[in-house]
Parts: structure tokens; sequence; C-alpha cells
């Protein structure tokens, strides 16, 4: 089992979270999507030997979902990293 943590392009509010959610568990290979403490947060728990990263990828951006980009390192900002 792998995690992605993503995010929803906006926030719809509740009722909304609640399609993506179940949408989301309906495709071949998810397992479990639970909302972070942020409104509009999701981590996506699915079985990589079914789905793949590539084809997980294509699934999210249907449903309005985004990965999120890796944390900017420490001083990059500053030409440091």
């Amino acid at each position: 089992m792998k995690t992605l943590h993503t995010m929803l392009r906006k926030d719809t509010g509740r009722l909304a979270q609640n399609l993506v959610r179940s949408e989301l568990l309906s495709e071949p290979g998810v397992m479990t999507v639970s909302f972070e403490s942020s409104r509009n947060r999701l981590s996506i728990e699915y079985d990589s030997a079914v789905v793949d990263d590539s084809r997980l990828m294509l699934i999210i951006r249907r449903y309005g979902v985004c990965a999120e980009p890796p944390p900017p390192r420490r001083g990059a900002a500053l030409g440091n990293g």
C-alpha cells in the first residue's frame, strides 16, 4: 500500500468532498480516502499493484484533485539549496 497526499483544486464544501471521496473509492486499487485537518486536503491510500502512480494521477485529476507539490528545501529560496 502507498499513500498519496493531495488537495482539491478549490474548496467546494463538505458535500463535494464526500462526492469526490466516494468517486475515488469506486476506482480499482483505491483503498481509503480520508480528509485531513485542512478542509481541502485528503490522503489517498492505494494498492500500487493494482493502479500505478501515473494511472492514479489521471484518476485524481478527473475528480479535481491534484498532488501536493513537495515542500521547498530549506534555504532554497535564498539560493543556498
